[in-house]
């Protein structure tokens, strides 16, 4: 029995074409065209049988639907680039943020340790300490604010 190729979606199943053409309710020629094109990406095992994901399953339908609406193929593949790039960019962005938000509870750990060797400094390194502290600190609010006024929806 061949072996499947490792990955595909969250149960690890993987359809062989037969079996995504009876769940999608298209013939396997209609698949191996949409392959062709290049709306389809299926894994290949070693000896190079095609295997498709959940997500390839979706994406089929998803094409099947925009047929429906009498979109060509060539709108259906640039409909789909750009809704794949839309999520990759959706998750580089959310990534992004949450390791800055990762780093700012880091910092805060760091204030909470620093907070005794708070009580120990005199006026003068206080007051040293402080005004550093206000300059990064306005840098940081800035920085963040241009953050913010990037988001049209703010």
């Amino acid at each position: 029995m061949e072996a499947r190729p490792k990955g595909g979606c969250e149960n690890g199943k993987l359809h062989k074409i037969g079996e995504l053409a009876r769940l999608a309710n298209v013939s396997r020629r209609t698949i191996d065209y949409y392959t062709q094109l290049g709306l389809l990406n299926p894994q290949r095992s070693a000896s190079g049988y095609r295997y498709y994901t959940e997500e390839d399953t979706v994406r089929l339908k998803l094409v099947e639907l925009y047929k429906q609406e009498h979109l060509t193929l060539e709108e259906i593949r640039e409909r789909l680039q750009f809704e794949s790039q839309t999520t990759n960019d959706t998750q580089q962005a959310t990534e992004k943020v949450q390791e800055i938000q990762a780093l700012m509870c880091k910092l805060e750990e760091h204030l909470l340790e620093l907070k005794p060797f708070l009580a120990t400094l005199d006026e003068k390194q206080w007051k040293a300490l402080t005004q550093s502290a206000a300059r990064k600190g306005t840098t940081l609010f800035n920085l963040l604010a241009i953050l913010f006024q990037v988001n049209p929806f703010v």
